[in-house]
This record gives structure tokens, sequence and C-alpha cells, in this order.
């Protein structure tokens, strides 16, 4: 229990960190950019993760497990080295791709600061996170993502309030983090590599993972699409209230990651005779972050936005409370896939429950830009993952209950 609590705070506080960065930096660029350019900004960030989920082509979800499960540190550095030399191909690849899309997506104020962020957040794929979460390694997680993250705003904050120029925020995003990267990526292979070990050809390795990157992109992209969607649909200022739900939701969601993460090593260790009390646990606290998180949205959303962000960007309480939903919905969905699902290879399931939720999300979401309706933009967001949801519980339980019970119970 004691290493269970160290492990829990150790993958809160990362997250935590990664959650405070945007909030610090965000209120400015905000207030800079105002009701005309955060629309395209936040775009920006949102085009700029569906760029960074290319590049992780998967590793993101399956990579954890493959390291959790590895019996040697010799066999962790193989994963890592065959995951950078696959994404290092795909932001050769993906960068420029987004980069267009992003100024077509965006109107012309402040579009070349959003695609510069577009580009920025990217390049997170290339993080070692993943491989530290499988290790079960909080220390990694907090030095070589989310401090470098932490490090970008606190640097930017000051330049952007003196200088209102919000480029700044994307440069020092990508000065900060990319070097952390690569001092993991460095020191990992050097340590563990092995002369007699070759990874595997960059071509076998994403088609192993075409099953997980098929899930995660679909995943993405009724999760990401919304605020792009917003951008076309709605007004300047509508589209900018709604990124600001978003925003809101978002950091949301890091609370679920980083319960998520403290939760995956120790529930799919190996041999654990009470495999089943842990995921028991995981479960239900999923469950109880989901109440309360979705019940904060809905409640503070738009008044905790208006102070934030400021009150001609505050969010609404119409899509404050849809997404309130949605978080409820992926809290309840993350465990299920993470650590009874994909470790079963239920990739088929999981895949089936995203392409659900994607088709009737974003079908939802076209109908509300249509209709210039944030509110109907962001039930197609709860809708999708809802979807989801209802998709998953049945064959997750079944999972659940093919698991054996602890010895004397």
């Amino acid at each position: 229990m004691r290493s269970l609590i160290l492990r829990f705070a150790g993958f809160t506080g990362a997250p935590i960190i990664s959650a405070l960065a945007p909030f610090i930096i965000l209120p400015v660029v905000s207030r800079v950019v105002g009701e005309a350019g955060w629309g395209n900004f936040s775009a920006g960030q949102s085009i700029g993760v569906l760029g960074m989920v290319a590049i992780l082509f998967g590793w993101g979800v399956l990579g954890p497990v493959r390291v959790a499960r590895a019996e040697s540190d010799r066999e962790r550095t193989m994963i890592l080295r065959e995951s950078l030399r696959s994404r290092l191909l795909l932001t050769a690849i993906v960068v420029p791709v987004l980069a267009v899309v992003t100024w077509f997506v965006c109107t012309d104020s402040y579009r070349m600061e959003s695609v510069a962020v577009a580009v920025a957040m990217s390049l997170g794929g290339l993080t070692p996170a993943w491989f530290c979460i499988g290790e079960g390694n909080p220390k990694g997680v907090m030095l070589y993502d989310a401090l470098p993250k932490l490090a970008a705003s606190l640097i930017a904050l000051p330049i952007i309030a003196i200088s209102g120029q919000v480029i700044w925020y994307p440069i020092l995003l990508v000065v900060c983090t990319l070097p952390a990267f690569a001092l993991h990526a460095w020191s990992t292979v050097r340590t563990h590599a092995h002369p007699d070990h070759h990874p595997q050809p960059v071509r076998s390795v994403l088609r192993n993972l075409v099953p997980t990157a098929a899930i995660d992109a679909t995943g993405n992209a009724y999760g990401s699409t919304a605020i792009p969607i917003a951008t076309v649909g709605l007004s300047s200022a509508d589209a900018s209230a709604f990124a600001s739900a978003d925003r809101v939701y978002r950091i949301g969601t890091l609370a679920v990651v980083a319960v998520g993460n403290a939760f995956q090593a120790w529930v799919l260790q190996n041999g654990a005779p009470d495999a089943r009390t842990r995921q028991r646990v995981a479960l239900s606290t999923h469950a109880v972050l989901g109440v309360v998180g979705g019940a904060g949205i809905a409640l503070l959303g738009p008044w905790a936005t208006s102070i934030v962000f400021g009150a001609q960007v505050a969010a609404q309480p119409g899509p404050s409370a849809l997404y309130a939903m949605a978080f409820v919905c992926i809290s309840l969905a993350t465990p299920m896939i993470r650590n009874l699902l994909i470790p079963a290879g239920r990739f088929r399931v999981v895949l089936l429950a995203t392409i659900s939720a994607a088709v009737v999300g974003i079908t939802v979401m076209l109908a509300g830009a249509s209709l210039g309706s944030a509110n109907i933009i962001a039930l197609g967001v709860g809708l999708s993952e809802l979807t989801a949801l209802l998709v998953l519980a049945p064959p997750a339980m079944a999972e659940f209950r093919r698991i054996p019970p602890a010895p004397g119970s």
C-alpha cells in the first residue's frame, strides 16, 4: 500500500505540473489575442494534439504495456530504440502536413502563431513519458516531460506579457522539451544498449502498431476536432467561448491520465496474486474521479474560465454541462481500455468503440457547426464518449470476471 501511495503521488504530481503549465501561460495568451484570435490559437493546439498522436502512432497505448511486461532493462531499451526510429520518421512526415492544415483552418487573426503552436505541440509525440509510465518511474515523467513544459511557460510568461508576441510560447516549448526528450533517449540507450541486439525494421514496427495507432487516431479524431469544427462553424466570439469550455475539459482529463498512469504498472504487474483487487481499486477510483470532476466542470467551468481566460471568452453553461458528461464517461472508460482490454489483446473491441464514437460524435459536431450551435457541438463531444463507454463496458467486465480471485478470498 505504501508503494502504491508513493507511486500515485509521483504520477499525479507530474500531470498536475503539466496542467499548471498551460494555466500559467494561457490566461496571458487569451488576453493578448482576444476573442478574435483565441479560437484560432486553441484550434492550433487541438491540431497539434492530433499531430502528436500521429507521431506517437500507438506507442502511448501499447508502449506502457510492453515496457511494464518487459523482463529486463535491455528489453526495455530495445523497445525505446524501436519507438525512436519510427517516431522520428513520422515526425518528418507529419509536421509539414499539419502546418498546412492549420494554416487553412484558421482565419487571419494570429494565423502564424496558431501554426507555430500546432507544430510545437505535435513534437510532444517524441516524449518519453509513456516509457517512464511503463517502468513505473514517476521521476522520469516529471524530469523529462512535466518540468520542461513548466519551464517553457514560466519563461514565456513575462516575455509575452511585455512584448505582446505569443509566438514566444511555441518557440520556448520546443526549446525546452526537445533537449529533455533527447537526453532521456541518449541516457537510456547508452546505459542499457547491447551490441548483439538490433531493433526491428521501422516498417515492421509500424505494421505491428497499426491496431493501437488506429485506436488512438480514431479516438482523437472525435476528441480533438471539436475546436477546429467550432472555429469553422461559429462566430469568433462563440468559438472562443467554446474553446474555453474545451480547455477546462482537456485540463481535467490530465487528472484522468494521472490516475491511469499511477495504476497501470501496479495493476499489470506480472504475477500479482491480487490482480482482481487491483483492477477493482483502479475502476472505483476512476468512477469517483469522473463524478467529482464532471460536477466541477459543469458547476465551476463558466466562473473559472471568466477569471482565468477573461470574461470576453468565458465558457457558457450549456457546453460546460455537456463536457461534464464527456468527462464522466472518459474517466470510466480509461481503466477499461488500459488495464483490461488492451492487455488482453482486445484491439478490435477498442477500435470498434472508437470508430462508433467518432461516427456519432463527428456527425453531431458537424450538424452543430452547420446550425451555428455551440451546444450541439459540445453534445457531439459528450455523445462520442458515452458511445465509447457503452461499447467498451460489456467486454471489459467480461475480462474482469476472467481474472482469478486472490488465493484464500
